[in-house]
């Protein structure tokens, strides 16, 4: 089973078309002690990967893709990997932020060269590998909820497995819903919902205000 998880915030836009942008984002389990994060990306010229950066503060990761002119490359879609050391069995939620580049080596980092940004939201434990799409893509769960939300979110139907986490990725409950999901006895703030059906699973965040 594959788990999708929509962007946090909209896809980052910038005044001038995108020379580079993101395709896609994939986290899998690289090892007892590490994550894997695939990188896709395109763009309209030709061009090569040359360094990135990976840093963890807490429970947001950053990771930053540096790629330059292709010089008769004739790439125009690149996959990238990176490791990241955490624990991919820890019952954890997490902040991803990628930021990509695309710049000549004298000005690598420039924040005026950002070409594109996606901040989107994963937990672990990993049971499937986890790809993080832009929010245009179809709602796989097909239900519609508040936001800012009262307490509640009718999920039809459907039943599904419901684990919440704060806002800074800490566990506090699991349950299973069907028809009516109750949440108005946590305190007001930011929680992130994993709905998971019998196909499929999806982190959405949700802002309690009651």
């Amino acid at each position: 089973m594959q788990k999708i998880i929509t962007i946090l915030l909209l896809q980052f836009l910038m005044q001038n078309a995108f020379a580079l942008q993101i395709h896609q984002i994939r986290i899998t389990e690289n090892s007892p002690r590490t994550i894997n994060i695939s990188l896709d990306t395109e763009a309209s010229e030709l061009y090569y990967f040359h360094s990135g950066q990976s840093q963890i503060s807490g429970n947001i990761i950053t990771v930053k893709a540096f790629y330059i002119n292709g010089f008769g490359s004739t790439i125009a879609y690149l996959n990238n990997n990176f490791e990241i050391p955490i624990n991919p069995k820890r019952k954890m939620g997490y902040q991803l932020n990628v930021k990509v580049y695309y710049t000549n080596l004298q000005d690598l980092q420039n924040s005026e060269n950002l070409q594109d940004q996606w901040t989107g939201f994963f937990l672990t434990p990993l049971s499937a590998p986890t790809s993080i799409i832009h929010p245009i893509e179809e709602n796989p769960l097909n239900f519609k909820y508040q936001n800012p939300n009262p307490g509640f979110i009718s999920v039809g139907s459907q039943n599904v497995n419901v684990a919440i986490f704060n806002a800074k990725g800490k566990f506090i409950e699991n349950k299973k819903v069907h028809e009516r999901l109750e949440f108005s006895h946590l305190p007001n703030g930011l929680y992130y919902f994993r709905f998971t059906n019998e196909t499929t699973s999806q982190t959405i965040p949700i802002i309690l205000k009651k």
